[in-house]
């Protein structure tokens, strides 16, 4: 689900530069983003200053999808993310944080 959103910097100003999860918007839709901005983290529990630095944050009901190599155990991130679009078909309570590999 996407949370919040950082602004394109540089060439891709004006456009989403990225999605916090660190899933990328190609698309720069901000006219499905901007109507859901909020003033503060929807997240239940802290997000990083540096993932947090110049974010915008939305309302989570929307549900995209996004491929990932590792989602870190301690931390709780996707890493390798690549973005593969909106998931209209999905509804935010089927959302589930990935589940760990067995040790």
């Amino acid at each position: 689900m996407v949370g919040g959103w950082r602004p394109g910097q540089g060439n891709r100003a004006g456009t989403v530069g990225g999605l916090l999860l660190g899933a990328h918007d190609p698309d720069g839709n901000l006219q499905t983003l901007a109507p859901r901005d909020r003033k503060t983290s929807p997240f239940a529990g802290d997000v990083p200053r540096d993932r947090a630095r110049g974010a915008r944050w939305v309302t989570p009901d929307l549900v995209g999808e996004v491929v990932y190599r590792q989602f870190t155990p301690g931390e709780h991130r996707l890493r390798h993310t690549a973005w593969r679009g909106w998931r209209p078909d999905k509804d935010p309570a089927d959302v589930f944080v990935p589940e760990q590999p067995a040790r």
